[in-house]
């Protein structure tokens, strides 16, 4: 809800001026003054600075004290720190019609710079690796930099700042996963790509968990990015030549015990699918858990199925027909996740849905490639189906956007 839908409201004497007056007051709705404007400029300006103190301080690296590079690294840190946070809890002047203050008048503005102070951590690490020449892991210092910005999105309540942090573990667990001396090590094995997609859930579960706390505007985000992530590492089990399983350093038992861990988050969280009846609710957990498990068919192999000698062969995944599942099971998936967007009036659930139906469309329409006179028989078919088919999704979708913004209460992903 926005000021000016209110404004809309009151344009069409749908609410009188007093009605107006006391919405905008309860809600705390401030007039569009060009904030996001003012965000986006101030957070290129904040780069430009820091980027610019970068390349004068590496023109003149080798001359520079490392006590000198050390503290300018930190001071650069806290400087972007302390002006996020002065601009956060700056106050606006004059008070509001109802005699109050409004206190973070530049609060995006603010969120640019820490999210600058919180980058600029990560680069100190890197600096005193450098400096100090310390051997280690690279996924240390992305682990080191996840928790040294833990406890940030809670204390500025920062939506930003939270995403960030979603971002930098999963920055960190893909390093792991392909560091050789890590204990999750999946490295030259295409599988590791559904341990992404198994994280993706754990992120959308804790958005479902987050839904019912203190810190509720932390939810949207998450799911977002967890479903984002789900859906696109799940994509390429829709390929034909995606999967060989030439690995046998691959750790077993990494997949079921990061399942469980998503699961725990998504069973607990789905009652607060409040817009969704119960049986949507079951339907929806059905339709995560269903793909969770076929995933875990791919996992173990368990589509290797012919042996010569006794001896199992490594299968490339064209071997089987198991892609032809995917493809079908990523489509019913779609669908039902765009009934849950129409229920939930999410955008997001229903547009993130129409653009995977195509993408799935398109795999299993190069899936199909064989021979000369097959291939072109398959282009002109499948041109005219799919001008067609995008002619009726664009339709369809500009429809189930008009019902989603319809007037209604609760909140939108």
């Amino acid at each position: 809800m926005k000021h000016a839908d209110i404004q809309k409201l009151h344009d069409a004497g749908l609410i009188t001026d007093e009605q107006r007056q006391k919405i905008i007051g309860h809600f705390q709705l401030k007039e569009d003054s060009g904030g996001n404007f003012l965000a986006i400029v101030s957070l290129i300006g904040a780069v430009l600075i820091a980027a610019g103190i970068v390349l004068l301080i590496a023109a003149h690296w080798n001359e520079i004290p490392r006590g000198v590079k050390i503290a300018s690294g930190l001071l650069l840190m806290l400087g972007f720190h302390a002006g996020g946070w002065w601009l956060s809890t700056l106050r606006s002047s004059p008070a509001t019609e109802d005699g109050r203050e409004v206190q973070g008048k530049y609060r995006k503005t603010g969120e640019a710079l820490h999210l600058i102070g919180s980058g600029l951590f990560l680069a100190n690490i890197a600096l005193l690796g450098q400096i100090y020449n310390i051997v280690s892991r690279p996924p240390n210092a992305f682990l080191l930099w996840w928790l040294g910005i833990a406890a940030l999105p809670w204390l500025l309540r920062s939506k930003a700042q939270h995403v960030l942090l979603l971002l930098a573990f999963g920055i960190w667990f893909g390093l792991e996963v392909n560091e050789r001396t890590g204990w999750i090590y999946c490295g030259n094995d295409e599988r590791q790509l559904l341990l992404y997609s198994l994280l993706g859930l754990v992120y959308l579960g804790a958005g479902w968990l987050l839904r019912r706390g203190a810190f509720a505007d932390f939810a949207p985000p998450t799911e977002k990015l967890g479903l984002f992530a789900f859906l696109v590492f799940f994509f390429p089990l829709t390929w034909k030549d995606a999967f060989g399983w030439r690995s046998g350093e691959i750790n077993g038992w990494i997949f079921p015990a990061l399942g469980l861990v998503a699961l725990v988050p998504l069973a607990v969280g789905i009652k607060n699918l409040r817009r969704l009846t119960a049986q949507w609710r079951w339907t929806w957990f059905a339709a995560l858990f269903g793909m969770m498990l076929f995933m875990a068919t791919v996992w173990f192999g368990l589509w290797r199925t012919d042996f010569d000698g006794g001896q199992r062969h490594l299968l490339y995944w064209a071997g089987s027909w198991t892609y032809l599942i995917a493809i079908i099971a990523l489509f019913v998936f779609c669908l039902l996740q765009i009934q849950v967007g129409l229920q939930e009036r999410s955008e997001f659930l229903v547009n993130l849905g129409v653009i995977f139906i195509a993408l799935d469309i398109v795999a299993a329409y190069f899936s199909l490639f064989g021979s000369m006179a097959r291939t072109g028989v398959m282009f002109l078919l499948s041109g005219i189906f799919l001008i067609v088919f995008g002619v009726y999704l664009e339709k369809k979708r500009r429809k189930l956007m008009k019902q989603i913004k319809t007037p209604t209460t609760g909140v939108t992903l």
